[in-house]
């Protein structure tokens, strides 16, 4: 998680211009609508694809680090993976947790929450969905200054609508 939270870091010099998106099968399991200019990478244990929407970072991630608990999990130790996750991106990023909630993506238990990060002396938003699918942990961000983040509240829904299970 923290490497995700470093690659948004790194991401945030990038700017865009307006762009299209389309479908990108992300992996055997999960197409997501991704920004033309959208890049993948390989993190440990897993994979990420990454854009820029305006000034918008998204990132698109997915990991089998601990694929062995996942798969034997009940309801109470999906909540705790969240809280773990959660707590993580927060810590590491020396960032302020806004809000957090359990929504239901697709039939599954999904974890939403938001937190804030500086970079560079600027404030930023994260909104951050994690959700478990096929014993995989998926996390889709987006980061953007916090004037500008709600301006692309119609886009992140869009984006988060277009995650197909397979």
């Amino acid at each position: 998680m923290r490497k995700v939270i470093s690659l948004f870091i790194l991401l945030l010099s990038f700017n865009s211009f307006s762009q299209e998106v389309f479908d990108y099968e992300f992996d055997d399991n999960v197409t997501i609508q991704v920004v033309e200019d959208a890049e993948e990478g390989e993190i440990p244990g897993g994979k990420y694809v990454k854009g820029t929407y305006k000034n918008e970072v998204i990132v698109f991630s997915c990991s089998d680090k601990g694929k062995d608990k996942l798969s034997n999990t009940d309801e109470a130790g999906l909540l705790k993976f969240f809280q773990g996750v959660k707590d993580g991106a927060v810590k590491s990023s020396k960032g302020k947790l806004l809000n957090e909630e359990i929504i239901t993506l697709h039939d599954l238990k999904a974890l939403k929450f938001s937190f804030t990060l500086d970079v560079n002396g600027k404030k930023n938003i994260v909104e951050n969905y994690v959700f478990v699918y096929k014993n995989l942990a998926y996390t889709l961000q987006f980061m953007d200054t916090e004037k500008g983040f709600d301006k692309l509240t119609d886009f992140r829904t869009k984006i988060v609508n277009s995650i197909v299970l397979k």
